[in-house]
């Protein structure tokens, strides 16, 4: 059972992962707008794989830490489990922290 399960997780993250592909290609092809009229820029990043694989294994710990996905989390405190509000705390604290940090790391 738990390949099923990880199959299934596995295929909808690349289904996510490839049809977001599929539409920024799309967008940057058609030079699609947004609702105001103006063309959508999507930058060029340089990639990095130590930035990468650093943010990764944050952000993989953290998940697996919590045992929740980063989005559900919100459904999860509606659904009375009031402790995942810890791991919400500190994702926006460390958002907060990142905000402040940001002009001081490479990008």
């Amino acid at each position: 059972m738990f390949r099923f399960q990880s199959f299934h997780m596995y295929g909808i993250i690349g289904s996510a992962v490839i049809i977001g592909a599929i539409v920024i290609i799309i967008i940057k092809a058609t030079q699609m707008k947004s609702f105001d009229g103006t063309i959508i820029k999507v930058p060029f990043k340089e990639f990095s794989l130590p930035k990468n694989i650093i943010g990764g294994i944050i952000f993989g710990m953290g998940w697996a830490l919590t045992g929740a996905c980063p989005g559900p989390m919100f459904t999860l405190v509606g659904n009375g489990f009031t402790i995942i509000l810890v791991p919400i705390a500190f994702a926006l604290l460390g958002t907060y922290v990142y905000g402040l940090l940001k002009h001081k790391l490479p990008h």
